[in-house]
């Protein structure tokens, strides 16, 4: 929530300045664009929950309980070994990029982008949590999560 204030404040700062006084702040362009790239990931990674993220599930709400398991357990895994895959190259990406530095204020692009590994490695223990779920006793419960239907969601 403050990341989100300190962006609308940032960028009414930067409207005012370059509009009602003609004199344009270019560092506010690159704090707002950093900080709301933040503030999504870290909010897509640790806050939402399953059933708030942007989904193509037309045919997922038709298809019976079990076979919804089913596409949830078989999609899960492939996107867990696809991050997993991904992972080590986009480290190894991020920490290349100590040499770099934003135009403006001059931070180091691997401080920039490190939130990009996090938010990857988070979604593969959450997904990796959801897997488990599903392959237990309980698996409704999880299925319950994705579909929308409780209220609360651990992970």
């Amino acid at each position: 929530m403050l990341s989100l204030g300190t962006v609308f404040v940032l960028f009414i700062y930067g409207v005012a300045m370059r509009y009602l006084f003609n004199r344009p702040i270019s560092w506010v362009d690159e704090a707002v664009t950093v900080l709301m790239v933040w503030s999504v990931l870290w909010t897509a990674a640790l806050n939402l929950r399953w059933s708030e993220h942007i989904s193509f599930d037309v045919v997922f709400i038709h298809v019976s309980a079990p076979s919804q398991r089913l596409m949830l357990l078989v999609v899960c895994t492939l996107f867990v070994l696809l991050m997993l895959a991904a992972l080590p190259g986009m480290v190894d990406y991020t920490l290349f990029l100590w040499r770099e530095r934003t135009d403006m204020l001059g931070m180091r692009l691997d401080f920039v982008y490190a939130i990009f590994p996090f938010f990857f490695a988070v979604i593969v223990v959450r997904l990796l949590l959801s897997i488990r779920r599903l392959l237990s006793p309980h698996w409704q419960d999880e299925l319950a999560h994705w579909g929308g239907a409780s209220k609360t969601d651990s992970a």
